[in-house]
């Protein structure tokens, strides 16, 4: 609630549940506070069939979950001595002394089922009334994915009988704005009810999320294509990569299948653009160099950067040359791409200089590249800066 933690388990949990064709009906936040969860759990009870919870299950007097779900149910916390036999044993193992504080993860509300922890302390369990059940994990992600996967999901499907699944597919697209993307899809977003496709931005790209739901994954993955093939055609050759594909991922593909390798100048994105195809593990990058902002004095900016480019081709022994400097004066971008077959140069205003601004250049710059591969630019012709 302060913005210190990001919630990376309901996000984790929502995908999940969704590939297993469960619905959520609401995600809460609460704070370490029992009333309120108590509140929050009696709420999300009467309106939904089960109630999944992450964290509150540890050993220190803030974590509230098992006596909250007690009190909401109207049963008392009973102890089990097999939970303290399990924990005993694995204190031992790791050869760590046993803190009497880890008695409270031995208790559970009276008649819960208790879901094993082989990947911590802390236990889930699961218990319910005529309204409903309420399946509790613990708040570490990786002890939680493993309890999702192996016990809370086998349990909703056979409880419920659920069948079906929801498949999607992410549709990324940079370089072109959100706006733009709605007008040419707008009415797939209205009109698509299964599949259905909707939009996202962010400072790197669009995505464009096209989810089906089916019987079996391969009649799901059917539906999707063909939505997948008219989107392509509404937005030709701009469609950079599909769901975990990256935009420098990408790049070091296609520069491989034409035998060429890169390198890069930079002043505005900080050596940004070398940092995310060293992540990539991109193996036809020779490096590049990182200046200052206020590095270069240009007169000609367009000129300058087409310069840059070329020197730092040369200098790396590399096939093609990428430079992204800055014009303080005129609080510009000026980008410069040379290749074997050809180049080209491109500017853009920025207000400041911050993360985002340096997130959109580098982008910016690597999309030309890939479009340049690709031989597509149809939407974003090069704007000349003279």
């Amino acid at each position: 609630l302060l913005g210190q933690i990001v919630d990376s388990n309901a996000a984790h949990i929502g995908k999940v549940l969704a590939e297993n064709g469960i619905n959520i009906f609401q995600k809460t936040t609460v704070g370490d506070n029992q009333p309120r969860v108590t509140a929050v759990l009696e709420a999300s009870l009467n309106r939904s069939d089960a109630v999944l919870t992450s964290g509150g299950l540890g050993p220190t007097e803030d974590d509230l979950t098992r006596e909250s779900v007690a009190l909401v149910f109207d049963r008392k916390l009973e102890y089990r001595e097999e939970l303290y036999d399990t924990l005993v044993e694995r204190f031992s193992f790791l050869r760590r002394p046993f803190p009497e504080n880890n008695k409270k993860q031995c208790y559970v509300p009276e008649g819960a089922v208790v879901i094993d922890n082989p990947n911590g302390t802390a236990p889930g369990f699961r218990v319910g009334d005529d309204r409903g059940h309420i399946i509790c994990m613990p708040g570490v992600p990786f002890e939680l994915k493993a309890m999702l996967r192996d016990h809370v999901v086998p349990f909703l499907s056979d409880t419920f009988g659920l069948s079906g699944v929801l498949q999607y597919r992410v549709l990324k697209v940079c370089g072109v704005g959100e706006s733009r993307v709605d007008e040419m899809i707008g009415d797939l977003m209205a009109t698509q009810s299964n599949p259905t496709v909707g939009v996202l931005a962010n400072a790197e790209w669009v995505r464009i999320r096209i989810a089906a739901r089916a019987d079996t994954s391969e009649e799901a993955q059917a539906m999707i294509d063909k939505v997948d093939v008219e989107v392509r055609k509404r937005l030709p050759g701009l469609v950079m990569g599909v769901d975990d594909e990256t935009l420098e991922g990408v790049v070091d593909d296609l520069l491989a299948d034409r035998g060429w390798t890169l390198a890069v100048t930079e002043t505005l994105t900080g050596g940004m653009i070398g940092q995310r195809l060293v992540a990539a593990k991109a193996k036809c990058f020779k490096g590049g160099r990182s200046y200052p902002v206020d590095a270069f004095i240009m007169d000609n900016p367009n000129s300058a950067a087409v310069q840059l480019a070329e020197e730092v081709r040369d200098e790396m022994k590399a096939d093609c040359g990428i430079a992204v400097v800055t014009d303080l004066e005129t609080s510009t971008a000026v980008g410069a791409l040379v290749t074997p077959d050809g180049g080209e140069e491109w500017g853009s205003g920025f207000p400041t200089i911050s993360p985002v601004i340096q997130t959109r250049a580098a982008v910016m710059a690597l999309e030309k590249l890939r479009r340049l591969l690709t031989r597509h630019d149809r939407f974003s012709p090069p704007k000349p800066l003279i």
